[in-house]
């Protein structure tokens, strides 16, 4: 029976184990880049899909909008409602000096979008993507998403205590080495 229980916690600490480093390797691509002054956001509206899926997490570098070059997947203000982020593929570019007009296509929509930024402005570049984080994101918004992903981990670590509190002990002696023996 002691055999099955020590395996059984090998399982579940090396499973501990891989979920806590997948967490450090998940921070630091997407946190990592907000120290070098890149952005992290989720798309969730499929309009770049194969390139980039709905719940992706966008890295972005910020650019100065005349680096932008044709194939590029860029991150601008929605020209229809400015309180909203669209990331797509830049289809052309034209400099008048004091502005950058652009055309931008989202790879799966069959409309371009026409805008134009400050020449002094700033756009982001995808620089690249983490896929699926982004449905994390977007659950913690909630409040069954936090509860979930706050509260159950609390409950087993409660639950894990309380079994080492309860659980049985051997008795003084049992299993115990014979230091300080003469």
């Amino acid at each position: 029976m002691t055999g099955s229980r020590s395996i059984a916690r090998r399982v579940v600490n090396g499973v501990g184990w891989a979920v806590a480093v997948a967490g450090a390797a998940l921070a630091l691509l997407i946190g990592g880049p907000l120290v070098l002054g890149d952005h992290p956001h989720t798309d969730l509206s499929g309009s770049m899909e194969p390139a980039i899926s709905p719940g992706d997490v966008v890295i972005d570098e910020g650019i100065e909008p005349w680096e932008a070059r044709v194939g590029d997947i860029v991150t601008f203000r929605d020209p229809q409602d400015e309180s909203k982020l669209l990331t797509h593929r830049v289809v052309a570019t034209k400099d008048t000096g004091s502005h950058i007009w652009f055309v931008t296509k989202g790879d799966a929509n069959n409309t371009r979008e026409h805008w134009r930024v400050a020449a002094t402005g700033e756009i982001g570049r995808v620089v690249y993507t983490v896929p699926w984080v982004g449905h994390v994101a977007v659950l913690t918004r909630s409040k069954l998403g936090w509860a979930l992903l706050v509260g159950v981990p609390l409950l087993l670590i409660a639950i894990e205590e309380l079994v080492r509190i309860w659980r049985p002990r051997g008795r003084p002696g049992e299993g115990s080495s014979t230091r300080g023996a003469a």
